[in-house]
C-alpha cells in the first residue's frame, strides 16, 4: 500500500447508474464524513465523467489494520489503485435501505447490474433539485392534509354483496400471499381497489395502484381524485421533471421535513403543540402509476394493486432491467410486508399456475356490477363476404348495417384495428419493390397525416413522394389498412357521425391523447378507431358495439403465447361493451371463422377445456409457466460475426444445468437498428437451484466478453 492515507479514513462503496457490475470505491473527505450515510446520494467522477451515485456501504478505518478487515478494500490498496474522493454530498434525501434491497432483488432476478436498476429508478440520473421548480410546494400539500383534519373518512363507492365478499377475502389474505382477483369485465374491480386503498390509508399506509398504459391514468385519476383528493399522486413517463420531482419529495419525506421546518420558524415558542400536531398528520398517499412507479421512494407502503395483471405492457422490453412489473410488485410488497392484489378478467397463465400450486390466493368476482348481460357475439366470414361482393373497403355490408343501427339508437361504436398508420406497406405496381427500413429488416409504413414512410422499430422516417427508388416511376401504391385509413373509410361511410382515432401516433401528444378519450367518454365522438390501447380497462357508458377488423393479424402470430394473448385481447375488447344494464354487441371480421379461439368465444362451455388444453401443451413442450425461461438474444452488425457468437454460445449453453436449450433461431424481425439478431430459449426447472443456475448462465454470457452483443431477458413475453 504505497498510497498514503491520513487515518482515520472513511471509504464508501457506491452504486453508479451504469451497466458495470463490479464494486466502485471512493474516499470521503474528512469534512463530509458526518454528512454521509448508507443511501446518501453523492457526486463522483468515473472515467472523467460525473455521476450521481448512491452510497451502498461505508468502511470506517482508524488505522491500516482496519483496512485489512474489508477484503475488497484491502485488495484495492494492495494493487496501489488510486482511490478518488467523492465530489460532494447531494442535498436530496438518502435512498432507503428497503429501496436498495429492492434494486438488488430486481437486478439478481433479471440478470442485470444494480446500476441499471438505479438508472431505471432515476431516469434523469436523480432529478437535481436546483434544476427544477415544482409547481406545487410542500406548504400547499400539507396544508391540504391538515385541512382534511385527523379524519381519513372517504366517500367510498358502495359494494354489492359479491364485491363485499371479495373485499373481505382479500383483507383476510393480508400480506400472507399475493391475491389474484379474477373478476369478469364490468364486475367492479376498481370499486374494490378503492375500498382497499381507503382501508390502508386510514392505517397510515400508502398505496400503489398500477395500470398498464398511461392512457388509463386519466380516466382513473378523475375517479380516484374524487375519493382521495390531494392524497392522489399520478406518476408516469410523460410527466414533467418538476412534477416527478414533487412526487419524489413527497414520498421520501423531504416535503414533510421542509414543511415542519417552516412551521417551526413561523411559530412562537409556546405554540410548539401546533408543530407536533402537524408532524402527526397522516401523510399516506395513493400513487396511480405505470410500471416505472415501482421505483418510487416509498416509506410506508401497505398495498400494491396491479390492474389488468395479464397485460404485456407491464413487461419492460428495452433497456435493462427487463422486468415484469407484476412480478417486481410482489418483490416490492414482500420487502415492506405489504399486501398485493392483482386483478384481471383474463388472468395470465402464470398467475393461474401460481394459484394452482398455492403461491397465490384466488378470489372470484363473476357477476357484473350493474347486472348487465353478456354481449351478443357475431362472427363475419370475410372470405364469403368478398366472394359475394359484400365488402366495401375494410367493412362488410353486414357490419356497416350493424354499426348504423347502433349509432341510430344513440350508442357509440369502438373499432379495433391492430395496426397504426394509414397503410402498413407500400408497393411499386410496376416492379414489385417494397420500401424497407435501411436499419431494420421491416417494411416502412405510410403515415398520411404527415406524408411519411416510417419504421415502427427504430423510428426512421422519410418523406413519401410516391416515386419508386428502384424503377424511378410514380407507381408506389398503398397495401393494406391501418387505423388512419380505417378512420378515413368510416368518415366516408358515416359522414353524419363524428369519427376519431386513438393509437400511438395520437398518444405522442399527452393533450391529444387525453382529449380523444375524454371526447369519447362524454359522447362527443360517435366512432373511435384504435389499436390495442383501447382494449384496456376503459369504462364507456354509452358504448353499444365493439368491432374487431382483420382478427387474423392477432390469430396468426407465431408464438407459444399466441392463443392465450388472442383470448385475452378478445375478452378485454368484449368487456368494453354491455355496461350500465345494457346488452352490448361484439362483432369480429375474420378469414378464420373456425379457428379454436373463435369457437371458444362462441361457446363458453369450451372455454375451460381450451384453456386446460393450452396449459397441457405448455407442460408437454416445456414452456412457461411450467419452466422458467430466459431468452438470450445475440446481435451484431456483421452476419458472419453473429454466427461466430452463436457457435461460441451454443458450446457454452451445452454445459449449463438447464432442462432444455432451443436455438439459435431467427426471430420474426431479424434486423433492428442496424444489427442482425439470433435467439435462444434457455429453460430451467422451477426449483431451489434456479437462482444458482441462472448465475451460471450469466457467467457463461460474461465469459464471451461481448457485453454489448448479448441480451438476457428473464421470463420473456
Amino acid at each position: 500500500m504505497n498510497q498514503n492515507y491520513d487515518f482515520p479514513v472513511a471509504f464508501v462503496q457506491v452504486i453508479l447508474p451504469v451497466k458495470y457490475r463490479g464494486e466502485v470505491t471512493y474516499i470521503v473527505p474528512a469534512e463530509m464524513v458526518s454528512s454521509v450515510e448508507v443511501g446518501s446520494r453523492v457526486a463522483v467522477e468515473l472515467a472523467t465523467r460525473s455521476y450521481s451515485a448512491v452510497v451502498e456501504k461505508i468502511f470506517m478505518c482508524n488505522c491500516k489494520k482496519d483496512v485489512e478487515k474489508y477484503e475488497n478494500l484491502s485488495q484495492l490498496l494492495e494493487k496501489d489503485v488510486v482511490i478518488k474522493e467523492i465530489l460532494q454530498v447531494e442535498t436530496a434525501k438518502p435512498v432507503l435501505p428497503e429501496t436498495i434491497k429492492f434494486w438488488k432483488q430486481v437486478a439478481d432476478y433479471y440478470m442485470c447490474s444494480v446500476g441499471e436498476v438505479f438508472k431505471a429508478a432515476y431516469p434523469s440520473l436523480v432529478i437535481r433539485q436546483e434544476q427544477v421548480k415544482p409547481r406545487k410546494n410542500a406548504n400547499k400539500f400539507f396544508v391540504a392534509l391538515q385541512d382534511a383534519g385527523s379524519s381519513v373518512c372517504f366517500d367510498l363507492p358502495d359494494l354489492s354483496e359479491q364485491q363485499l365478499r371479495a373485499y373481505e377475502e382479500i383483507l383476510q389474505a393480508g400480506s400472507a400471499k399475493p391475491v389474484l382477483l379474477h373478476g369478469v369485465t364490468g364486475s367492479g374491480k376498481t370499486e374494490i381497489y378503492i375500498n382497499l386503498a381507503a382501508n390502508h390509508i386510514a392505517r397510515g399506509k400508502s398505496v400503489l395502484f398500477m395500470v398498464p398504459e398511461i392512457a388509463l391514468t386519466k380516466q382513473l385519476q378523475d375517479r380516484l381524485k374524487n375519493v382521495f383528493g390531494e392524497r392522489l399522486l399520478v406518476y408516469h413517463s410523460k410527466q414533467t421533471p418538476a412534477e416527478k420531482n414533487r412526487i419524489h419529495k413527497i414520498l421520501s419525506g423531504q416535503y414533510k421535513e421542509e414543511y415542519l421546518l417552516g412551521l417551526k420558524a413561523s411559530q412562537e415558542v409556546d405554540d410548539a403543540d401546533a408543530v407536533d400536531d402537524a408532524a402527526d398528520v397522516n401523510d399516506a398517499v395513493v400513487v396511480l402509476g405505470t410500471r416505472s412507479s415501482l421505483f418510487l421512494p416509498f416509506r410506508n407502503l401497505g398495498l400494491v394493486a396491479v390492474d389488468e395483471e395479464h397485460d404485456s405492457s407491464y413487461k419492460q422490453a428495452d433497456p435493462a432491467p427487463r422486468y415484469h412489473a407484476r412480478d417486481a410488485a410482489i418483490m416490492l410488497a414482500n420487502i415492506y410486508g405489504a399486501s398485493t392484489v392483482m386483478g384481471s378478467a383474463t388472468p395470465s397463465f402464470e398467475s393461474e399456475y401460481n394459484c394452482r400450486i398455492g403461491r397465490f390466493a384466488k378470489v372470484g368476482l363473476y357477476e357484473k356490477y350493474y347486472g348487465a348481460q353478456e354481449p351478443v357475439i357475431e362472427i363475419i366470414d370475410t372470405i364469403y363476404a368478398r366472394k359475394t361482393r359484400q365488402m366495401k373497403g375494410s367493412f362488410s355490408q353486414r357490419l356497416i348495417n350493424s354499426m348504423r343501427q347502433v349509432l341510430q339508437n344513440g350508442e357509440q361504436v369502438l373499432v379495433f384495428k391492430n395496426r397504426r398508420s394509414y397503410s402498413p406497406v407500400v408497393e411499386c405496381v410496376e416492379c414489385g419493390t417494397i420500401p424497407k427500413c435501411p436499419c431494420c429488416n421491416v417494411n416502412l409504413s405510410y403515415h398520411k397525416y404527415n406524408n411519411t414512410l416510417r419504421c415502427h422499430y427504430c423510428d426512421y422516417q422519410v418523406h413519401f413522394a410516391g416515386i419508386c427508388t428502384h424503377c424511378g416511376l410514380d407507381t408506389l401504391r398503398y397495401k393494406g389498412a391501418g387505423t388512419e385509413k380505417i378512420e378515413e373509410e368510416l368518415t366516408a361511410l358515416f359522414p353524419e357521425y363524428k369519427v376519431a382515432r386513438f393509437d400511438a401516433d395520437i398518444a405522442e401528444s399527452k393533450k391529444r391523447e387525453e382529449a380523444a378519450i375524454k371526447a369519447f367518454a362524454q359522447k362527443e365522438t360517435d366512432i373511435l378507431v384504435g389499436t390495442q390501447m383501447i382494449s384496456k380497462g376503459f369504462d364507456f357508458e354509452h358504448l353499444g358495439l365493439v368491432v374487431v377488423l382483420d382478427a387474423d393479424s392477432i390469430l396468426s402470430i407465431q408464438d407459444f403465447r399466441a392463443d392465450e394473448k388472442a383470448l385475452q385481447m378478445f375478452n378485454q375488447l368484449m368487456g368494453r361493451t354491455g355496461r350500465r344494464n345494457r346488452q352490448g354487441r361484439f362483432i369480429i371480421q375474420t378469414n378464420q371463422k373456425d379457428h379454436p379461439v373463435i369457437r371458444r368465444l362462441m361457446n363458453e362451455q369450451t372455454a375451460s377445456l381450451m384453456e386446460a388444453s393450452l396449459m397441457e401443451e405448455r407442460r408437454v413442450f416445456s414452456f412457461a409457466p411450467y419452466v422458467r425461461m430466459v431468452k438470450v438474444t445475440l446481435k451484431h452488425s456483421n452476419k458472419d460475426k453473429l454466427n461466430e457468437l452463436c457457435t461460441r454460445f451454443s458450446a457454452a449453453a451445452a454445459t449449463l444445468p438447464c432442462k432444455e436449450v432451443t436455438g439459435p433461431f431467427v426471430p420474426a424481425i431479424d434486423k433492428v437498428r442496424g444489427e442482425w439478431l439470433k435467439c435462444y430459449y434457455i429453460k430451467f426447472l422451477r426449483d431451489s437451484r434456479l437462482s444458482a443456475n441462472k448465475q451460471k448462465l450469466l457467467e457463461a454470457a460474461m465469459a464471451m466478453k461481448a457485453p454489448n452483443s448479448i441480451i438476457l431477458d428473464v421470463d420473456p413475453l
